[in-house]
């Protein structure tokens, strides 16, 4: 098999053997960015570096344009203003504005990182306007982005769409944070679950939208974790939506993941219960609080795992010899319902040599696929 094979047949449940996609973008971009890739890697795209490290690939160049995000109506104007050390946006509808300051952080003329100061929605009448831009929000598929995906990807593995994740995730990460999203939920509650409705609405369009694509594996960028969904707002706003999602792309034969990173011990035992297929990126100890045998209780045999090598295990920090003897208990238990993997990703300054000792042990295992 190759590695794309694999991939199609670990979801399958018909495959034996493990394969090693970690997720290397991050690293590649930010070497690429500063001139530091190893002298071997220089010249080469990201397909080729992760060839270069036998190594599968889970997310192409592309994988979000797929699915092509627009409005109607079309009428939001953005205003953009640089104001010192803040970028501030100020999005307007019929409904009202929306404005975001964000903090950037500079090395020299380098932007290192932008980060939200103050979020958009701190009040039921932010929130109302919130909501008509989620009735505008329509989807449709892009079959030539898509074409070019695969194409790009190659045998590398199967391509995954993203179609985005849920609403109530989206407040925490995107407009009111997590202490506002808490408070607009108990002092507005009325006007949270209206747009939490509308949220469902437009996630029918998404997967009506993707469906029309011929891919076979979707990725629900949720972000769940203890803080952001403890256990009542995971039962009354996420399993749902993960149900309904999950029993839509089975009924048309494709694959569905949810994003699951730091942590999530209290929110773990729900796994079963959510009908999606696999989980992407839970984060075993030391870097989060649930260890490989509570995982395993949580899965059982009926749950691909995507991931479970925490990304701390790849600093120079930590040996080799510890990373390689966890990556061993990690197949012992979990192959083959496993796509071994970096949880959530090797950062810049994780060691590249790590990834290729990994990939070495896997083909000392059950052999790579190629």
């Amino acid at each position: 098999m190759n590695r794309r094979e694999l991939n199609r047949a670990i979801f399958e449940g018909t495959a034996r053997n493990v394969l090693w996609q970690p997720r290397l973008d991050t690293w590649i971009g930010h070497h690429a960015a500063h001139g530091t890739l190893p002298e071997r890697f220089r010249g080469l795209d990201a397909g080729a570096i992760y060839d270069s490290l036998r190594c599968s690939l889970r997310y192409g160049e592309g994988c979000g344009a797929a699915l092509e995000h627009f409005q109607d109506p079309d009428d939001m104007e953005v205003a953009e203003e640089q104001r010192g050390r803040n970028y501030i946006t100020t999005l307007t509808i019929r409904e009202g504005s929306l404005r975001t300051v964000h903090r950037d952080i500079w090395r020299g003329a380098e932007l290192l990182n932008r980060r939200i100061e103050k979020y958009p929605v701190a009040t039921a009448e932010d929130l109302r306007v919130l909501t008509g831009l989620v009735e505008r929000q329509q989807f449709r598929p892009d079959h030539d982005a898509y074409a070019e995906l695969v194409v790009t990807m190659g045998d590398r593995g199967e391509p995954t769409v993203m179609i985005g994740g849920s609403g109530f995730t989206e407040l925490i990460k995107s407009y009111c944070g997590l202490a506002g999203t808490f408070y607009l939920l108990a002092d507005h509650p009325y006007e949270v679950e209206a747009h939490l409705e509308a949220c469902e609405r437009r996630d029918q369009r998404m997967v009506d939208a993707a469906l029309e694509l011929p891919c076979r594996v979707f990725n629900l960028g949720d972000h769940a974790t203890d803080e952001f969904t403890p256990p009542r707002i995971l039962e009354k706003y996420m399993l749902p939506r993960w149900q309904w999602m999950s029993e839509r792309l089975h009924s048309q034969g494709r694959f569905v993941h949810s994003h699951w990173d730091g942590h999530c011990q209290a929110i773990l035992p729900y796994l079963k219960d959510t009908g999606l297929d696999s989980i992407e990126a839970l984060t075993p100890a030391p870097m989060g609080d649930v260890s490989l045998e509570q995982i395993k209780a949580a899965v059982g045999d009926e749950i691909l795992c995507l991931d479970l090598l925490p990304a701390i295990f790849f600093l120079e920090s930590c040996p080799t010899g510890e990373l390689l003897e966890f990556a061993r208990r990690v197949i012992d238990m979990f192959a083959p319902r496993l796509i071994l993997g970096i949880s959530d990703e090797i950062s810049p300054v994780g060691q590249i040599e790590k990834v290729e000792a990994v990939s070495e042990l896997v083909d000392s295992i059950c052999g790579l696929a190629e």
